[in-house]
This record gives structure tokens, sequence and C-alpha cells, in this order.
């Protein structure tokens, strides 16, 4: 008896265990996501009630600001509670979204938006289904680190010789719909150590979509509505380098996207480049240093939507 009490109480602490270990809900590639559109009843008469329910979860790695929640295909269309027609995309304010922290097993801010609606009025004997969508505006950040190796020509004519592999680029993104990446062929940077000149080497930085959403830009931008979502924001050099070329700077370690010759815009889908150049003192570099590493830092700002679909099937009467 005792025997079997000691493994029901084995058992009860291994299931709790695993209760309390599941894992936070996280994504690498999309930051605010609607985990459920649903209306009841998906199918009415004309007149009838629709209780419509949304959850947003933030599954990203940075705090989610300004969300905000419109419903499309009701407005001048569809009813109140009361009977009246509804007269806008029924905004719904979500305001601030913080995100999971998997360390502490604490899962992203969740917000929930519940209105009833009526469906507008249809001829008796018309069955049709009526396309709702719901949509998630957000402010998102997305923070990069690009760790390249730099290396003297000696050294690097050394590495060959004995056959060694040269370090390659390591990227690290913060979770979110926009990732970073960088062209390999570039990598190591080599300095050229036999000239007092400034070593002037070029870097190729990919951005790119990586969500289930599309980047936006404010509506107060018109230099660019409509014409991909513009990324704000600053890139910093770190290490014995600093810019030669990168968007209209050309010295410096910082680069600030707000005030650059070019104005980076994100599309829908795809990756926007980013080709820049940077100087090395070659003086940095000698026998006894014949390597180091120079690093790039990303802070970017943006606005992107993501969407979500539902019908209701109504009948006239």
């Amino acid at each position: 008896m005792k025997k079997l009490l000691l493994l029901i109480l084995l058992v009860s602490v291994i299931l709790v265990s695993g209760c309390v270990q599941q894992a936070t809900p996280t994504s690498a590639s999309r930051g605010l996501t609607i985990r459920s559109f649903d209306v009841n009843p998906s199918q009415v008469q004309a007149n009838e009630p629709v209780l419509i329910d949304v959850a947003v979860d933030n599954v990203g790695g940075t705090t989610a600001t300004n969300a905000q929640l419109d419903f499309y295909g009701v407005q001048d269309q569809w009813r109140d509670s009361t009977g009246n027609t509804v007269t806008s995309t029924l905004t719904r304010a979500l305001g601030t979204m913080t995100p999971p922290e998997p360390s502490r097993n604490v899962p992203g801010q969740t917000k929930l938006v519940q209105l009833e609606l009526r469906p507008p009025e249809l001829p008796q004997g018309i069955t049709t289904a009526l396309p709702l969508e719901a949509r998630v505006t957000y402010d998102y950040k997305t923070s990069g680190f690009i760790n390249m190796p730099a290396v003297s020509e000696d050294e690097y004519r050394r590495m060959q010789i004995n056959k060694e592999v040269a370090d390659t680029a390591t990227v690290v993104n913060s979770a979110g719909p926009l990732a970073m990446s960088m062209d390999t062929q570039y990598i190591p940077i080599r300095v050229d150590t036999t000239s007092t000149d400034d070593t002037v080497w070029p870097l190729k930085i990919i951005l790119t979509n990586v969500g289930d959403g599309f980047p936006i830009t404010q509506e107060d931008d018109v230099a660019i509505r409509g014409a991909g979502g513009k990324l704000q924001g600053t890139i910093q050099l770190l290490g014995p380098a600093e810019f030669a070329e990168c968007l209209g700077a050309t010295s410096g370690k910082s680069v600030d996207l707000d005030n650059s010759d070019i104005t980076l815009r994100l599309r829908s889908s795809g990756s926007v480049p980013i080709a820049c150049s940077i100087k090395l003192d070659p003086s940095t570099f000698d026998t006894n240093h014949p390597k180091d590493t120079v690093k790039l830092i990303f802070d970017i700002s943006y606005r992107y939507y993501v969407s979500s679909k539902a019908s209701v099937m109504v009948t006239g009467r």
C-alpha cells in the first residue's frame, strides 16, 4: 500500500512539474499576432446578434506600442447592439503590449476585444457570406548585432597556408517580423598593412520582412506613403573602424536613419539591402595585433500590421 501511495505521489509531482514547465509561446519571426478571431454564431438571419471575439498576443522579443485593432467590412453596413448603423471601422486601442519572458516562463501580454454586432438587412430568399477582417497595427523594434572578424593580410595568408578556416560573421536578431542578415562573401575583413592609407572595405547588410504581416508608414509621412514601411533608428559601429560611406554618412561610428540621404523602406515581401563601406586604420594591425572584431549594432523601429479574416453566413427574411 505504501509503495502504491509513493507511486501515486511521484506521478503527481511529475504531472505538476510538467504543467509548471510548459513552454512560453514565442516566435522568432512575429511581434503581435492575432491568436483567434471568432464569430458566434457563424450562421444567422438578418438582425440577429453576432458576438465577435478577438485575442491578440505579443509573441516577439520587444514591447509593442500604439497598438490598435480595426474591423473592416462593418462600416456603413453592420449595426451595433442598439440597432444603429456602424459609421467607422470600430477602432479599439490596445496600447502597449509587453513581450514574453521565457526565462521566467512569463507569456507575452494578451489583449481581448469583444463586441456585439447585427448584420445588415438582406432581402428574403438571399443567403450570402459577409466577410470581416480584423487588423492589428502597431509600432515595434528590432535590435540586431553583427560580429565581423577583421584580420591583417599577412595573418590571412598565414591562415591559408596552414589551412585554417577563417571566422565568419555572426548575426543575432531580437525576435520580430524584421530580420537582418549579411552577405558573407565580404567576410573576414582584410586589412592591408603594407599601405599607410586606410583600408576601405565593403559591407552588404540585408533587412527582410520575415513576419506574416506587412510594414506600413505613418499617415503623416506623405513623402513615402504607400511606398513601403519606413524604417527608423540607428546603426552603430564598434571596434577599430568607422564608416566610409553608409546611407550618406562618410565618417563617424553612427548612422541616424531619420537623417540619412536614403530613406529605408521595407516592402510587404522580399528584402532591402544596405550597401555600406567602412574604413580601418592599418597601423592598428601589426604582428602583435593581427586580428580584431568589428561590430554593427542595429536599433530599428517601424510600424507593422497583421490581419485575420472571418465570415458570417447571413440569410435575409
